[in-house]
């Protein structure tokens, strides 16, 4: 009886160290993990766009998106250590390196996990949701889809968003003095100026892209210079796609705060803005 009973707890304890090992084996199939951050793998192949998901130890992390010579990285909120979010793949087709970065202190970073997907379709940049202009914010859809609502046009939709942003964001001016002194460690993007209601030229940027491309039209955030008063320097506006008129027209919104005048799709536009770069 009793070596009846060694067999029978041997047998358990066998099984039992089995599936354990099966189960290290199929969570290794699933997930990757490296310094306190378990990554969900994504498919190698993707249409446009990467699931990410995973969940954390850590207080905060980015994630870095790598093609070619080209990276960005992404703020990814966390809720009790979990992380679930969708980025859109816009450099074209071909293979990205996808990277969990985990904050050390300071603007310090270390490496969490790692993955290579393949995009395997162009997407249009200027329609979807890309880094700081969160057009898919529930916040930003349900606003942008009041201010389109009987909307027929591309350009009635953006004059009432231009409307609507100049109304009611505010120039953030000490923002722009931390950056008159070299600091640019500051929260910019679309959900934080429509939560704040404030922000500087970048932030009505990203705001009215995100709200546009939530009502369906094609927006870029314009990066260059612009002059107004005594004001000259870097700024930013946008340019939005007319399907009708097929045109990109000029809007900014941050000017057209600051100014009694209107700046959307004015004749001396150019007088006051040159374009260096957009995305």
């Amino acid at each position: 009886m009793k070596k009846s009973l060694t067999g029978l707890f041997a047998m358990a304890l066998a099984c039992l160290i089995f599936l354990n090992m099966n189960a290290a084996f199929a969570k290794s199939d699933v997930y990757i993990e490296k310094n306190g951050v378990s990554l969900v793998k994504p498919p190698a192949e993707v249409p446009g766009k990467v699931h990410i998901a995973g969940s954390t130890s850590k207080e905060k992390i980015k994630i870095m998106v790598k093609k070619d010579d080209s990276q960005t990285w992404y703020d990814v909120p966390l809720v009790d250590g979990n992380f679930d979010s969708q980025l859109w793949l816009v450099q074209g087709e071909g293979s990205y390196t996808i990277t969990v970065m985990v904050h050390e202190y300071d603007r310090k970073y270390s490496y969490g996990p790692s993955v290579t997907v393949k995009n395997t379709q162009e997407v249009d940049r200027f329609s979807v949701p890309t880094k700081e202009i969160e057009s898919d914010a529930p916040e930003i859809t349900s606003l942008a889809e009041k201010l389109a609502e009987n909307k027929k046009t591309d350009a009635e939709k953006m004059k009432a968003i231009y409307d609507w942003v100049t109304a009611n964001i505010n120039y953030d001016y000490k923002k722009y003095e931390k950056h008159l002194n070299g600091d640019y460690d500051n929260t910019y993007g679309a959900l934080n100026t429509l939560k704040t209601k404030k922000g500087v030229c970048y932030d009505y940027a990203a705001l009215t892209a995100a709200l546009g491309r939530a009502a369906g039209v094609r927006v870029k955030v314009v990066k260059g210079e612009g002059k107004l008063g005594a004001f000259q320097g870097l700024h930013a506006w946008n340019e939005f796609y007319s399907s009708e008129e097929k045109r990109w027209i000029n809007m900014d919104t941050t000017f057209g705060a600051v100014e009694a005048k209107d700046y959307f799709d004015n004749n001396d536009f150019e007088d006051t803005h040159r374009k260096i770069e957009e995305y």
